[in-house]
């Protein structure tokens, strides 16, 4: 009885010659259910709220769009990051490594052609099978310029491991863009917030100057027995407060510079000649037009897991094919003899040979079966991670529309705040010019004005990392793999 296996389709006239000369081929095993790739989760709610707060010009971001903020710093020290980051370099040779996977899994295509020459010294056994050759001395030369091999491949096992193999390498493609946008949106970021540290500080050094003017003159009144301890108490109080903000905000600008550093493949002090610049928010910051449908196509994190699921996919058809009779074509042509002098310039000694070579797999304990499951396994595992992938990318897209918001609303009252405290000191400011206030007043509403700078610098940092936030959620100007 002929038992086909169950998956398999009609293979050509070969292939029931083969089947006809086995009691039995090797089985498949139980299909189970295999993951499927999910759809594009529904966005339209989201983007029609995040109109309100972004235009859209079907615009995406350009590769480079690092260079949208304006500032030379920025562009420096992400072009370094790009060419000395040891991480990337490491994510640049897994590329080359797939891309030679592929040639290598190309040449299982073509026919091998070698050579080979053997020679030896025997001498047969009175009492082994060679009985005509009993005792016999002789040396054997055996001379094969021409050896062919070449896999026929019936079942489309290489095609299949080659179209794995130039996934793997387009996957690992895709990730490297994914590495190079993270990368640099990682310098963007810190470099934002040494921005915000900056002129943080400058301003906690302003606070400490006013705090300290304020002590001084707290002290004098108490010397004068105007006062007493108590408002130089309270003034001591707010003076160690901006001490204290001011050695936490020196702090940050030291470690965003080793971070911006260590993110560039250097030294901390390298990081020290870093000098943030104020950049310039674009104007507008516009959503693409059809952001849901092109989605998709402009993440390179997605693009990847995707890539790898149908390598996967390639991966199994590899694992079925090994269930199916393996045919090969092996030839020889060269020159074989017992006599050293005549292996040359006798025509008998030459030798040749050519035919298939056929595998039957029939009994294999169980490897080919686990093989399979092991595939079909893998290839659910990525189909869940494209799947976990595409969940991550929608939501980072809401995410960061939500932060924009959110930002972009507070630093609009925050600087409200800071013209009306701004106004308030100016009226301090005449009202102790005309004898109205004395200076304590002054210097108490300066002191204000800078504290609520102070808040303004860090929500302009947010605001800069929010645009940078949005711009890595639609990709950072990737395209399939291309850029534009």
């Amino acid at each position: 009885m002929i038992i086909f296996p169950r998956r398999a389709a009609s293979r050509g006239m070969l292939f029931t010659v083969f089947l006809s000369l086995l009691p039995g081929c090797a089985w498949f095993g139980d299909e189970t259910r295999r993951a499927e790739m999910i759809s594009l989760p529904s966005m339209e709610r989201t983007l029609s709220a995040a109109h309100d707060a972004l235009t859209a010009d079907g615009q995406w971001p350009e590769q480079i769009w690092w260079r949208v903020f304006g500032s030379a710093e920025l562009n420096r020290l992400i072009e370094t990051a790009v060419a000395d980051n040891p991480d990337f370099k490491a994510a640049a040779a897994r590329l080359r490594q797939s891309q030679s996977m592929v040639d290598a899994q190309a040449a299982e295509l073509y026919p091998t052609v070698d050579a080979n020459v053997s020679f030896s010294a025997q001498r047969f056994s009175a009492n082994s099978t060679e009985a005509k050759l009993a005792g016999e001395h002789f040396r054997k030369l055996v001379i094969n310029p021409f050896v062919l091999r070449y896999h026929i491949d019936f079942w489309g096992r290489d095609k299949a491991a080659l179209e794995a193999a130039v996934g793997e390498a387009l996957a690992a493609q895709a990730e490297l863009a994914d590495a190079r946008l993270l990368l640099s949106v990682a310098v963007a970021r810190g470099y934002f917030d040494l921005a915000a540290a900056s002129e943080k500080l400058r301003i906690a050094k302003e606070v400490v100057a006013y705090r300290e003017n304020l002590l001084k003159l707290e002290q004098v009144r108490l010397d004068t027995g105007l006062v007493s301890t108590a408002p130089l108490l309270y003034a001591q109080t707010l003076m160690s407060t901006a001490r204290e903000i001011e050695a936490a905000v020196r702090a940050e600008v030291d470690l965003q510079k080793n971070l911006l550093a260590t993110l560039a493949g250097k030294g901390p002090d390298w990081g020290q000649d870093i000098v943030a610049e104020r950049g310039v928010l674009p104007k507008p910051l516009a959503l693409p037009r059809d952001l849901p449908l092109r989605l998709l196509a402009h993440r390179p994190d997605v693009t990847a897991a995707r890539l790898y699921a149908e390598a996967a996919a390639q991966d199994i058809k590899v694992a079925e094919t090994a269930f199916y009779p393996d045919v090969n074509l092996i030839g020889f042509a060269g020159l074989h003899s017992v006599s050293l002098t005549d292996v040359l310039l006798q025509g008998s000694s030459l030798a040749y040979a050519v035919g298939p070579s056929i595998d039957f797999p029939i009994f294999e304990g169980g490897r080919l079966r686990a093989n399979l499951s092991y595939q079909e396994a893998a290839y659910d595992a990525a189909v869940e991670r494209y799947n976990g992938s595409l969940l991550h990318a929608v939501q980072e897209v809401a995410d960061s529309l939500t932060r924009w918001r959110d930002i972009d609303t507070r630093l609009a009252e925050q600087r409200q705040a800071v013209d009306a405290i701004a106004e308030t000191s100016r009226l301090a400011q005449t009202l102790n010019r005309t004898g109205l206030n004395d200076r304590s007043g002054l210097l108490e509403a300066g002191a204000a004005e800078f504290e609520q700078r102070f808040r303004l610098a860090v929500l302009e940092g947010e605001h800069f990392k929010a645009a940078v936030h949005v711009i890595k959620a639609l990709g950072g100007g990737y395209v399939d793999g291309k850029s534009h």
